[in-house]
């Protein structure tokens, strides 16, 4: 399904883990999603310690470069339907945006968060 996908930062870290990279090829991520994924890096890194720094930093440069091959959506302008989803969903403001851009963009949101997928109803 190349080009109607929306991968939120679990999918992606799920993604860049198991080295499957073509699948986000010509697909979809939201700019926020750079900063959630090297927040989960630094997070295995740093306190779980699932991750060390070195591995941590390698997925990240292949992420650097995996992102290049997506599409880049912004969460800007959708301010008030995010609001508005997250408080009928209980969900915070960064799972919500997902859900209003694949609805938005009439894409499949791809997550790892099984949290999300009941919310989104995927």
């Amino acid at each position: 399904m190349p080009g109607n996908l929306l991968f939120d930062a679990s999918s992606l870290v799920y993604v860049l883990k198991l080295k499957k990279l073509e699948v986000l090829y010509d697909n979809y991520t939201q700019w926020l999603a750079v900063y959630e994924v090297v927040n989960a890096l630094w997070k295995e890194a740093s306190l779980t310690g699932t991750l060390n720094l070195r591995e941590a930093l390698k997925i990240t440069e292949v992420f650097t470069e995996a992102i290049e091959y997506m599409k880049i959506l912004s969460p800007h302008s959708h301010e008030n339907a995010i609001l508005s989803l997250a408080n009928k969903l209980r969900i915070s403001a960064y799972d919500a945006s997902y859900i209003v851009l694949a609805r938005e963009k009439d894409l499949v949101l791809v997550t790892e968060d099984d949290k999300l997928k009941a919310k989104a109803k995927i």
